[in-house]
Parts: C-alpha cells; sequence; structure tokens
C-alpha cells in the first residue's frame, strides 16, 4: 500500500509538471507582461553586474526589493547578450535578428522562474502532507499546479511569480511549527519569511498574522492549569522573537546593499509600504505584550485571550458565517447586474480617490471578486464547501481540518482588511498569494466531500481514477484560457464582465505578430494605448497618452485594447467630446473602443468576452 501511495503520488506529480509545460513552455519567448521591461532589461542584469563588481549599493534594485526574482532570474543571463542594450530598442524599429534576440532574452530570464515556481510544487506537497494529511496534500497539488491564473503569472519576470510561493510556505511552516512544536520549522518559517520579503514587501504582512496566530492558539487551546498558559505564552512569544531574528539575518545575508546600508534593514520591513503606516502600532503592540509575557507574567494578555476562550466555538463558527455571507453577497451582486457594488471598475482603479469608508468597504468587498470567479469551478464550490463544513461540524474546535480552515480563511480576511485600509483594491495581480492558500482550503473542503456519509459509499476504491479525473476537469479549464490564462475568468462569472481589467498586456505578442506579417513592416508607424505590443513590433511604435507629442507623426494604424481604453478615458478622451486626435489622425474614440465596431484589421478576443478585446485599425 505504501509504494501504490508513492507511485499514485509521483504520477500526480508527473502529470501536473507535464501539463504545466506543454502550455507554460511555448509562452515564454512570447508576450511581454506589464512592468517586466524593467526586471528584463534592467533591475536583474543590472543586481548581477553589480555582484560581480562588488558594487554593493547597486544591488538596491526597488522598493520590492526583488532581490529573490533577479537572482533566481539572473540564472539565465550566461546564455544571452546583455540585455540592457536591447531596452532601447522597444518603441523603435528593429531587425528581426534583433527581435529574435529579444524573445532569447525572454525565454532565457522567464525559464529560471518558471522552473523554480514548478520546483516549489514538491515542497507544497511535503508542507502540507505534514500539516493535513496525504490525501489533502494531493488536492492541494492538483488545484494549485492547474490554476490558470497561477500558471499565468509564473511565466513572467515579476516579483509577483516568486511571492506567490513564499508567503503561502511561510505560513504552513509556521503552522508546522505550532503544531508540532518543532524547532526545525521554527527556523524554516523565519528562513523562508526572510526570502520573502527580499521578494516584495508585501511579505511584511506574515509579522503582524504570525502574532495573531499565537494568540488565536492559545484560545483554541485547552489549559489545564494557569502555569501552562504562562509557559505557553512566554515560549511562544520567544519563538517569535526568533522569527523575526532568523528573518532580519536571512535578509541582510542575501541583501548585499544591508552590507554597507544596514538601514535597508528598516526599509524592507517596518519602512516599506506594507507597513508605513501601521508600523508604529505594530512595534508598540510587540513590545506591550513583550512586557507583560516577561514582567507580568501575561497577566493582561490571558484575561483577553481567555475572554475569547470561553466562546471558541462561536469564534469558529462566526468567522465561517462571516465568510460565506461575504461570499454570498459577492455573488448576488455579480448575478444582478453588479446592483450595489460595480467590482470591475473597483477593479480598474485600485486606488480611487473617494470616502474612506465607502472606499474602505468597496475595496473589501470586491477582494473576494477576482478570488471566487478566478478559481475554477471545481476548486470554488470546494473552497465553498469547506466553510460550510467549518460552520456545521458540531465539534469544530478539536477537529484539525475545521481549525486549519479557520486559520487560512482568517489569512484570507486579514489580508483583505489589511489591503483595503491601505485603501488598495486587491485585483488579480495584488491578491496572488490567495490563489494557493484558497486552493488549500478547497482541497480539505473537497476531501471532506468524498467522506460525507452520501458519498462515501460511491467513492472510487481506486485513488487513481479519482485524481484522474480531477485532473482532466482541471485541464478544461486551462484550455479554455489558452494562451491568456492570467485573464482566465470561471463559467460562474456572467460573459458580460471582466475579471481583470487591469490586465497584464494580454493579447499584445499576437497583435504585434499580426504587424510583422504586414508588407514592409519595419516601415510602419503605429500607436497604441498598450506600450506592450511595441517590444515585439518591427516598425515605429509610440505608446502612451501625451498626445501632444504625436502631432507630427501620421500613423498607419492604430491598435486599442479595453484596457488602454480606460486609461484613454481618464487622461484624453473628455466625456464631451466626439473626436479627438492621435497625431495628424483625427478619430472617433467611441467608435475606436467600441467592442461592438467591425471597423477593425484584426482583433483578439481575450477569455471568449466580447469587451475584452485588442484591436488593429487602420487610419484613414
Amino acid at each position: 500500500m505504501i509504494i501504490k501511495n508513492k507511485i499514485l503520488t509521483i504520477l500526480i506529480f508527473i502529470a501536473v509538471i507535464s501539463i504545466n509545460l506543454f502550455f507554460g513552455l511555448p509562452r515564454l519567448a512570447q508576450y511581454t507582461a506589464v512592468d517586466e521591461t524593467l526586471w528584463s532589461y534592467d533591475r536583474v542584469p543590472k543586481f548581477w553586474r553589480s555582484v560581480a563588481k562588488g558594487n554593493w549599493k547597486g544591488t538596491n534594485l526597488c522598493d520590492k526589493p526583488g532581490i529573490t526574482l533577479a537572482a533566481i532570474s539572473g540564472m539565465g543571463l550566461p546564455f544571452i547578450q546583455d540585455p540592457s542594450e536591447y531596452g532601447k530598442l522597444t518603441r523603435k524599429a528593429k531587425t528581426p535578428e534583433q527581435l529574435s534576440t529579444i524573445e532569447s532574452i525572454y525565454f532565457h530570464l522567464r525559464l529560471p522562474v518558471y522552473l523554480f515556481t514548478l520546483f516549489s510544487l514538491p515542497l507544497f506537497y511535503f508542507l502540507i502532507k505534514r500539516l493535513l494529511g496525504i490525501a489533502i496534500a494531493r488536492f492541494s497539488i492538483i488545484f494549485i499546479g492547474l490554476s490558470p491564473i497561477i500558471l499565468g503569472i509564473s511565466l513572467i519576470v515579476n516579483t509577483d511569480a516568486i511571492l506567490w510561493i513564499m508567503v503561502p510556505i511561510s505560513l504552513l511552516s509556521f503552522l508546522i511549527y505550532q503544531k508540532e512544536d518543532n524547532k526545525k520549522f521554527l527556523y524554516l518559517t523565519g528562513f523562508l519569511l526572510g526570502l520573502g520579503i527580499l521578494t516584495k514587501f508585501v511579505a511584511n504582512f506574515l509579522f503582524p498574522f504570525f502574532l495573531l496566530l499565537i494568540f488565536l492558539a492559545y484560545i483554541l487551546k485547552d489549559f489545564s492549569q494557569r502555569e501552562e498558559q504562562m509557559v505557553y505564552l512566554k515560549k511562544a512569544i520567544t519563538d517569535y522573537f526568533i522569527i523575526i531574528l532568523i528573518a532580519l539575518v536571512t535578509i541582510f545575508i542575501f541583501y548585499p546593499s544591508a552590507w554597507i546600508k544596514p538601514k535597508e534593514l528598516l526599509n524592507t520591513t517596518i519602512y516599506s509600504m506594507a507597513l508605513r503606516k501601521m508600523w508604529p502600532f505594530l512595534i508598540g503592540a510587540i513590545a506591550v505584550i513583550a512586557a507583560d509575557t516577561y514582567l507580568f507574567k501575561s497577566f493582561t494578555v490571558r484575561k483577553i485571550c481567555n475572554l475569547f476562550s470561553s466562546y471558541k466555538t462561536i469564534l469558529l463558527k462566526t468567522t465561517g458565517i462571516l465568510i460565506f455571507g461575504l461570499i454570498t453577497f459577492v455573488f448576488l451582486n455579480v448575478h444582478t447586474s453588479m446592483f450595489f457594488y460595480n467590482f470591475e471598475e473597483i477593479m480598474a482603479m485600485p486606488k480611487p480617490d473617494t470616502i474612506f469608508i465607502y472606499e474602505f468597504f468597496s475595496n473589501l468587498l470586491s477582494s473576494f471578486y477576482p478570488l471566487l470567479f478566478g478559481l475554477t469551478p471545481l476548486v470554488v464550490f470546494s473552497f465553498v464547501a469547506a466553510i460550510i463544513f467549518l460552520i456545521k461540524t458540531k465539534e469544530s474546535v478539536k477537529n484539525n481540518v475545521s481549525i486549519y480552515t479557520f486559520y487560512f480563511i482568517t489569512f484570507i480576511f486579514a489580508y483583505y482588511f489589511a489591503n483595503s485600509l491601505a485603501s488598495i483594491s486587491s485585483t488579480v495581480r495584488y491578491q496572488i498569494i490567495i490563489y494557493p492558500i484558497a486552493s488549500i482550503v478547497a482541497a480539505i473542503g473537497f476531501h471532506q466531500i468524498l467522506n460525507t456519509n452520501i458519498l462515501k459509499k460511491y467513492h472510487p476504491k481506486n485513488n487513481a481514477y479519482l485524481m484522474m479525473a480531477i485532473i482532466l476537469i482541471s485541464l478544461v479549464s486551462i484550455v479554455s484560457i489558452k494562451p491568456f490564462f492570467l485573464a482566465y475568468s470561471s463559467t460562474l462569472l456572467p460573459n458580460q464582465y471582466i475579471l481583470n481589467p487591469k490586465d497584464m498586456g494580454d493579447g499584445s505578442w499576437e497583435i504585434s505578430q499580426y504587424l510583422n506579417n504586414l508588407p514592409n513592416a519595419k516601415n510602419l508607424n503605429v500607436w497604441t494605448d498598450k506600450k506592450q505590443v511595441c517590444e515585439k513590433f518591427l516598425g515605429s511604435c509610440t505608446s502612451g497618452f501625451n498626445l501632444n507629442n504625436t502631432n507630427e507623426n501620421n500613423f498607419d494604424y492604430l491598435i486599442v485594447s479595453t484596457g488602454g481604453s480606460m486609461e484613454t478615458r481618464s487622461r484624453t478622451w473628455k466625456k464631451d467630446e466626439n473626436i479627438f486626435a492621435i497625431g495628424k489622425n483625427i478619430i472617433n474614440p467611441a467608435d475606436l473602443y467600441s467592442p461592438t465596431s467591425t471597423n477593425y484589421d484584426f482583433k483578439v478576443t481575450i477569455d471568449d468576452k466580447t469587451r475584452n478585446f485588442i484591436k488593429i485599425v487602420k487610419t484613414k
């Protein structure tokens, strides 16, 4: 039986990774994603150039800080020419040879990142198996490994391509440490957290959340006497400081800029965008908790936690009901033509300027929109099922999977809450770390569904058939969106809505290839509201919305897109204008951006949604 289990697990990995490679590898040399030129032509080569020269200050790339990404992606640098020189050609005419070199640059810089994401799947499996068992670990790997959105983000040189791994595995490691009181996982948590922060400052969210988990674990425990409570809290707070110390040491070791400027440790943690507004409160809370723990034997903390401990079952069920209620509201709002909130508009403007209370609730509620419709139907159904089981289970505080469902959905809600306080909408990319965690919750829910009394007797005795069926069902979603994986939305979303209005450049490569196949393509002059088109186009290309700089241009083609229309409307096109000029070309913006207009030479429709397009219009 043990050998059969191992073989089945290996076969699952082979299937998931093979499907990934089949759909992912051909895409590596193709389209350019938003902000990717900053990494491919500048930050990645700059990092390794600075390391080679001992210019430690030069490893300070940006505020992300993106060190982990630059280190991994840079493994492809020895196989290509210096990318820095080709960054100057983005909007200029290019030779076919130069275009081929640009595609080679993207392939070789993306490949190490993509392989890293695939190699992370066994680590996910190991951690989830240790925490929740082999069955849930298998389902999790299928749901994570075959998520269209996770596949899409893994194919580009972007900090989010690494972040979706670092934050969840840090969380899993910490939960295993809590479960087993195993020092190895305590140290691993600190190390992984340090790498996560080196990837993107968002990982700092784990500092306050780990502190919350310490108190939640206390609340859910059954202590026989007061001394046990004090011992637990003192040990837990001490271990928390060890995690912080290891994380800071990890940042210092792998961030050469910090060697000559130790303040970078603060810039990547409490002074980062993630904690900039709340760091005094966080540091103050930690100081008060530490003083209470070491000087007053956790008197205040125990009083507060014991109050909640008396209602631990209510706490779990109330959290489940809250999340289920929010999910229900989002589904109803979407299927009643966005009657209460227009989630699509909120997603298109990640930092709207409006009244704070309204802005907060609109951001919080809309956060569930990309999650529920960005997961495949099977995964979202299982995700909701896990929450229902949490609510319905009588002895939820004694049920292992119910407790971890509670922890995971608390993380999701807390993350959305923090984003909303910071006036940030949780778009697909801004909440990429949530998709793996939601997939684990879905795996829990799917496992619980299979073990209900109704389905137990129909459960396939051969698990291989069940796993094959889940893989095939997941494959349908990937095939349906190919090759625009980051633009995926499930069939549960009405066709008139777009899940990710702030797209990542979807369709730009297909447009450039059409242009490149036109006669005399290298002599063409085009304007586009989607700058990613320019990089893979042979001719001259102008992008942007400062149209005063295009007055003398006579463009052969205009390339416009759904995402670009939002920028054009806000920056260039006034509502009372029937026409405006792009260079010497007078256009009607309403017709140009109309999703039903037939005035175009070539059009790419994304996710089979009429409203989500990028098209080429020949000028008159």
